[in-house]
């Protein structure tokens, strides 16, 4: 028969833990310093390694000076997990607002509750509050955890929400005892046993968030450009795909629009390159603040784009890529010698009339955008 593992060995496994999970993620941090939330978690982590240490130490002595220090720690380190929780989400920052005033809240009333002698009024509040926050942890991370950090997400969310649930269950218990500290105490070892399975569950899917952020990021790269993050040219074709498929099955369409910027080499030449790519990400940033959600800008190549306009109609797409260009014209980027501006020539092109594939679609609005050069450029001409 295997022994039973004491209070004190327990603290100890669980500050272990702790401690090499926030070693972990401060390596992490400063490998991935564009990763939000990262930082909060190495700081938990760290906060709970100090609690259970100090836990641990209380246990040495009959009067146990280190025991309340010891539950303020754990308590910073669940609303530091929570505030990584909100930052790697990117949720607003009231959370932080309530995460620092819950902080001094209990910082003013453990030192009350310590007052009264009553340990287990001090633990059972402990644990409504570790409890509350696993709760609302589960809450935002089964509503907000999207793409590929979603199985990750809804994994913590379960071991959040189970955390919680168990918390419920040992203040029934401390409750129906009278808040006395030998039931308070009971409930401590298989707590934190519980605790040292949930610590490591949670360390690993904390790396499992990162790793799903990480792909994120990786697939992000591999189908933008990196300069004005529009679609590459492999992304958009993909999205044509996808756009084909849903014409032939719901007998929708979509147009396409190709559009180059005018006399761009003579800006480069004038102004330089930097100014050149200032332009070239303004262009974009324009074209994407007045798309449609489910529109698409790509960039070809130089400083040839694309318009992807799913479900529009010729009255639609003309007007769409007309209201672009005025606003491209109204561009103005800082240069040395002074601002300057932008225009830009389109051509637009409909699935079905002018082709079903890419070449053929491509081929109808570039012809349109060379029309539009001949014209006198800064126009919209829809293909013959």
């Amino acid at each position: 028969m295997l022994p039973a593992l004491d209070l004190a060995t327990i603290f100890v496994a669980n500050s272990v833990i702790a401690g090499v999970t926030a070693l972990v993620l401060t390596v992490i941090r400063r490998h991935q310093p564009d990763i939000s939330g990262i930082g909060p978690w190495a700081a938990g982590q760290a906060a709970y390694f100090t609690g259970f240490l100090l836990l641990y130490l209380s246990m040495m002595k009959t009067i146990q000076p280190t025991a309340m220090p010891g539950f303020f720690f754990c308590f910073a380190g669940a609303l530091l997990t929570s505030l990584g929780f909100h930052r790697f989400l990117g949720l607003s920052r009231w959370a932080t607002r309530a995460a620092v005033g819950a902080f001094l809240a209990m910082l003013v009333l453990l030192p009350l509750l310590s007052l009264t002698g009553r340990a287990g009024l001090i633990i059972a509040v402990t644990i409504a509050v570790l409890g509350g926050t696993s709760g609302l942890n589960a809450w935002l991370l089964y509503r907000n955890g999207k793409g590929q950090v979603r199985p990750a997400a809804l994994t913590l969310a379960a071991l959040h929400g189970c955390w919680s649930l168990y918390a419920v269950a040992r203040l029934v218990y401390i409750a129906a005892n009278g808040f006395g500290r030998p039931a308070a105490i009971a409930t401590l070892a298989p707590a934190m046993l519980v605790g040292t399975l949930m610590l490591t569950c949670h360390a690993l899917g904390l790396v499992w968030l990162v790793v799903g952020r990480l792909q994120e990021h990786l697939v992000r790269q591999a189908a933008t450009d990196p300069l004005t993050g529009a679609l590459n040219r492999r992304a958009l074709l993909a999205r044509l795909d996808q756009e084909r498929a849903r014409a032939a099955r719901d007998g929708t369409g979509f147009a396409l629009a190709t559009f180059d910027l005018d006399h761009f080499k003579q800006l480069n030449d004038t102004h330089g390159h930097v100014v050149g790519d200032a332009t070239l990400v303004g262009v974009v940033e324009t074209a994407r603040r007045l798309l449609r959600p489910d529109d698409a800008v790509a960039r070809l190549g130089g400083e040839e784009f694309c318009l992807l306009l799913p479900n529009a109609t010729g009255h639609e797409a003309l007007a769409l890529a007309e209201q672009i260009r005025q606003e491209m014209a109204r561009l103005s980027i800082d240069s040395p010698a002074g601002p300057v501006t932008v225009a830009a020539s389109f051509g637009v092109a409909w699935y079905g009339t002018h082709g079903r594939d890419w070449p053929s679609l491509l081929k109808a609005a570039d012809g349109a955008l060379y029309c539009a050069k001949r014209q006198g450029r800064n126009q919209v001409v829809a293909a013959a």
